[in-house]
């Protein structure tokens, strides 16, 4: 085998390696960055036994990303009981500009923490919306869209 075949054979399994979560990862894919009016909903059953489990967003989006933080509305029913809305932000980088996530070649995957000790119910739907609620300082109007947003995903894992 050649020198190339062996590097694209070792980038492939690094890479595969990179994107194992320890959990269940539910994944939405943008087009052209993320639009304001682009609500993004996530299914999710609980295959295992009744049990808590903590809920993480894993957010991609290139360095090219103009901002340092992320404001994002979530709407969660689980077991089919009423709705959890929230309103977070998260802080996506440092005062010096240096990105909080794991950066791997030209894409920056933020894991950040959405809620802990959730029971889920086996075999119980649940659904996850959540839209982005980005606005420029000192204006009303939403930007219209986060542009180098790759993907957002639900990661669920168990407690141990």
């Amino acid at each position: 085998m050649n020198s190339k075949k062996i590097f694209l054979l070792i980038f492939v399994f690094g890479l595969g390696i990179s994107c194992s979560f320890d959990g269940q990862i539910f994944r939405y894919e943008f087009v052209d960055g993320w639009k304001n009016s682009e609500i993004v909903e996530l299914n999710f059953l609980n295959s295992e036994e009744s049990q808590n489990k903590d809920l993480f967003f894993v957010l991609r989006h290139d360095k090219s990303y103009e901002f340092s933080n992320i404001f994002l509305i979530s709407n969660l029913k689980l077991n089919g009981q009423k709705n959890i809305i929230d309103t977070i932000e998260y802080t996506l980088s440092q005062p010096n500009g240096k990105w909080n996530g794991e950066t791997k070649i030209s894409t920056v995957e933020h894991i950040l923490k959405y809620k802990k000790n959730v029971v889920l119910f086996k075999d119980s739907l649940n659904t996850l919306t959540v839209r982005n609620s980005m606005r420029r300082n000192n204006e009303i109007s939403p930007i219209e869209s986060l542009e180098n947003i790759l993907d957002i995903g639900l990661l669920v894992k168990s407690i141990n």
